[in-house]
């Protein structure tokens, strides 16, 4: 926290309001359904689809010839720069996590119950920065088994 600019603040301020907004939208009296099966599969599904569309869209863009930098917290998420997209991903991806984590959370100790939808989004958030690794992984990997750098780029 000591190395963030304006911009990742402002970011963690609006992650904590949408997260508070979040918890004022629940439902507490309302009768929960349980579909755990249901939620499992889903949450598999959804962590199998961000974790492999990320890398495999990520290697289709490269191979036309773009670019992809490392995101960083204190850059602006919302940018018309392809190269910084992964900024985007890595900010939904906090929001996910920390909305989930807190709504699965507050419903677990309130209704004790389990809520999947909220469990999803915290999968899909921790996904999400899993196919943001692995694609930069992937696309920094040059034939040669060399990971690609300023000093061997030739």
């Amino acid at each position: 926290m000591k190395n963030w600019n304006k911009i990742g603040k402002i970011k963690s301020l609006v992650i904590v309001i949408l997260c508070v907004l979040s918890l004022t939208l629940l439902n507490f009296n309302g009768e929960t359904e349980s579909k755990n099966d249901f939620h499992i599969v889903t949450i598999i599904l959804t962590f199998l689809f961000f974790a492999l569309f990320l890398p495999l869209i990520s290697k289709f863009w490269s191979l036309l010839g773009f670019e992809f930098e490392k995101p960083h917290w204190n850059e602006n998420p919302i940018t018309f720069k392809f190269s910084k997209s992964f900024n985007f991903f890595q900010f939904i991806a906090f929001w996910w996590i920390s909305s989930g984590l807190v709504n699965v959370l507050v419903i677990g100790v309130f209704n004790q119950t389990f809520d999947g939808e909220r469990a999803n989004l915290f999968v899909g958030g921790i996904s999400i920065l899993i196919g943001i690794k692995l694609s930069l992984k992937w696309l920094n990997k040059s034939g040669n088994g060399k990971e690609k750098t300023v000093a061997n780029n030739v």
